[in-house]
């Protein structure tokens, strides 16, 4: 394994299990605390695609504020009980969210649609505004710009 900045904690993490607890020197990965996505760009449209598998339509929430569309999922959570029958439990419960940043995407106008625990958002593209591109600004000629004389004393 080549050495870099990025893998030093979990080479540190693997030495310490192989060290101090006996374990086999099994690589530790950092879990993933969120859910995948993938962004296509369209002519006319972003299209988000995020995997929610088992989520209910009804623990998924969409938000827009300040420029920001959040996707937030509700997973399911256990009881004290099944906690304690587990040997591993490597599936989380709880809260999970993203954020995307709206710049240039016409936000009344975003729909969503989920399937077999995949969630499709749909962003459709801002028209470009009136005077919002590049342009020159013409200089004319005329008079001088007068000189700001000094009170007098």
């Amino acid at each position: 394994m080549m050495y870099t900045v990025m893998n030093r904690p979990e080479m540190m993490m693997n030495r310490m299990l192989r060290d101090f607890c006996g374990m086999p020197a099994q690589p530790y990965r950092r879990p993933f605390m969120g859910f995948p996505v993938d962004v296509r760009k369209g002519e006319d449209a972003y299209v988000l695609t995020a995997d929610l598998p088992g989520v209910k339509l009804e623990d998924i929430t969409i938000t827009v504020e300040n420029d920001t569309l959040t996707i937030a999922a509700e997973l399911g959570r256990m009881t004290r009980e099944e906690r304690e029958s587990y040997l591993i439990r490597e599936r989380c419960g709880g809260r999970i969210e993203r954020s995307f940043t709206l710049e240039g995407i016409d936000q009344n106008a975003i729909t969503a649609a989920c399937t077999d625990g995949v969630l499709t958002v749909t962003l459709p593209k801002e028209a470009p505004a009136e005077g919002k591109g590049p342009r020159r600004i013409a200089i004319t000629g005329g008079t001088a710009v007068p000189a700001i004389e000094a009170p007098a004393e």
